[in-house]
């Protein structure tokens, strides 16, 4: 594959292992119907493609996308293909994990590779923290961001409703009507227990009725 390709055209992770893997069989046979052509007797070493083996690495991927996630491995997919790194329940899988990678992963990753009951819960607690931000527990767990969210609520209603009342009492601070006083008020309670409208009780006790005045 030329690196010009590479270079013009954007692929992802797996597209580029593919492409290498066609290639590498393309060639085998190539070589191998020239051998057969010519008669020629050649001892030839086959040509073994090994899938556990990781993809080889994208420089010019990881130079293009270095600013954002630094050294971290691509170790996959993930999400829309892109080397960004999320907690999500629906992609559990990142494709770049969270940690870029140090000596002391690296030890404990080739150590990873041989029986695992070599590793002690402090070693596999360290390689997992360095591929993944958060456990399943950590980010499905409740946050509270609700009780947040009604507090601050309250307290916008409650300085809306007090800088509503202050601006109220400033802007209509009227004098009161002359019909409010403590005199008139006695006269109009006077004229409807006179005229006798409706029910008139605690005010009524006070009123003498044979004298037509309050009682003192």
């Amino acid at each position: 594959m030329s690196s010009l390709l590479l270079r013009h055209v954007k692929l992802t992770h797996p597209q580029v292992a593919l492409m290498l893997q066609y290639q590498v069989r393309a060639d085998a046979s190539t070589a191998s119907a020239a051998a057969v052509s010519n008669k020629s007797i050649v001892q030839t070493s086959p040509v073994v493609l090994d899938n556990r083996k990781p993809p080889p690495p994208l420089d010019a991927e990881r130079m293009r996308m270095h600013p954002r996630i630094g050294n971290r491995e691509i170790v996959g997919y993930g999400l829309k293909g892109k080397p960004e790194y999320f907690d999500l329940v629906m992609f559990p899988c990142p494709s770049i994990r969270w940690e870029a990678d140090t000596p002391a992963i690296a030890a404990l990753r080739n150590k990873e590779k041989g029986d695992w009951k070599q590793l002690s819960v402090e070693e596999k607690k360290q390689l997992y923290r360095a591929s993944f931000r958060q456990t399943f527990a950590e980010f499905t767990a409740a946050t509270g961001l609700w009780k947040w969210a009604v507090g601050w609520t309250l307290i916008v209603l409650a300085g809306l409703i007090l800088g509503y009342d202050g601006w109220r009492r400033i802007v209509y601070n009227f004098d009161r009507p002359d019909s409010f006083s403590e005199e008139k008020l006695k006269k109009q309670m006077q004229y409807h227990i006179a005229a006798r409208q409706g029910p008139m009780r605690t005010f009524s006790v006070k009123w003498d009725y044979e004298t037509g005045t309050w009682k003192k």
